[in-house]
């Protein structure tokens, strides 16, 4: 029987503990209403599916959590959900990089690792090994403190399987929720 990776495109990162995990679901719930259905969770991460941009979602989610004392730390849209091998990340990469303009910069943020998959085998690489793989699909100049750009990629443990979300955002998407 094969791995069933749910489909998403949101990540809510909350502050820990059972309590907080019904609360920012029940807000997420309040926020979007049917634009959004549940889609997995594990630890202070949950995974949701928008019907609407995710970029848009994540930024009403942020919006409407200010001064309201849900524990809520961050809603990040995804673009892409791939295989956590670095190839299928450079591929998901290739159909996003259009909207980086030339003279543009961007920074890359791994959170996890990715893996390198030679003939029958997955190696894990470094995550300077696996950023140096990624940067290679960018043609853009650099900027680690203040890119126009964030490629930002989460691995994340979806029972047995390890998937990589990958997002195209502009930095303040990927702040922490300010209450």
């Amino acid at each position: 029987m094969a791995l069933r990776i749910p489909d998403f495109n949101l990540i809510v990162v909350h502050e820990p503990g059972i309590e907080n995990y019904g609360r920012v679901r029940n807000y997420v719930k309040q926020v979007l209403g049917d634009k959004v259905v549940y889609a997995y969770s594990y630890q202070s991460v949950i995974l949701y599916r928008c019907f609407e941009d995710p970029h848009t979602c994540a930024e009403a989610i942020k919006r409407n959590a200010a001064d309201t004392g849900i524990p809520l730390i961050k809603a990040i849209p995804v673009d892409a959900v791939v295989n956590a091998d670095v190839d299928s990340v450079r591929g998901a990469i290739r159909g996003l990089i259009a909207k980086i303009q030339p003279n543009e910069t961007f920074r890359i943020t791994l959170q996890g690792h990715l893996y390198k998959i030679e003939e029958s085998y997955s190696i894990r690489l470094s995550s300077s090994d696996a950023v140096k793989e990624i940067a290679k699909e960018v043609d853009r100049p650099v900027n680690l403190t203040s890119p126009d750009w964030v490629i930002y990629v989460r691995v994340l443990k979806i029972g047995l399987a390890e998937v990589a979300a990958v997002s195209l955002l502009k930095p303040h998407e990927l702040e922490r929720v300010k209450l």
